[in-house]
């Protein structure tokens, strides 16, 4: 029996483009492993030194606390970037998003009324969770080639570890 290998049947079935959606509950750390994962993996194959100075500039914000960082999807590096993966090689980028929204988590709502957020997939404004929820969903069916589930304990946040289950359920699932 020959050897299978994940990555070169990924490579062959989408023309060498790998898309690495970084899903899970708001406030999990999916920013943070995005940034560190394009600094390891995917900007020390990057020639140009323009392009790598876009790349770096391209790379998601991150924080500690409560506050929902990311807004929307964003595709990161904006342009794929070719990486060697064992013999095989692929056109990497990686797609973040909002997440699943957990209790206790800030940023949804002004107030007591939602945030009510202007997107591309719809001519009306809609909850800031709905949107949250709407854009995750699109990382994950639409344009991830492999999804990595970004989990939490809570011990950044301040938020308990109970809050995010039914998130984590809902990304999983």
């Amino acid at each position: 029996m020959s050897e299978y290998n994940i990555y070169a049947d990924i490579a062959s079935r989408t023309g060498g483009d790998v898309y690495i959606g970084v899903v899970g509950p708001v406030r999990t750390g999916k920013s943070t492993f995005i940034k560190r994962f394009m600094e390891q993996a995917v900007i020390p194959n990057i020639q140009d030194a323009e392009d790598v100075g876009r790349a770096i500039d391209e790379l998601p914000q991150s924080a500690t606390g409560k506050t929902i960082m990311t807004t929307e999807p964003k595709f990161v590096p904006n342009a794929a970037v070719r990486v060697n993966i064992g013999n095989t090689t692929a056109n990497i980028r990686m797609i973040d998003c909002v997440g699943y929204l957990v209790e206790g988590a800030l940023g949804a709502a002004e107030g007591d009324e939602p945030r009510m957020i202007s997107t591309p997939w719809s001519e009306e404004k809609m909850p800031f969770e709905r949107a949250a929820e709407l854009g995750t969903e699109k990382v994950i069916k639409e344009h991830s080639t492999i999804a990595v589930v970004v989990t939490t304990d809570g011990s950044f946040t301040g938020i308990p570890a109970e809050n995010y289950m039914p998130a984590e359920d809902r990304v999983i699932r």
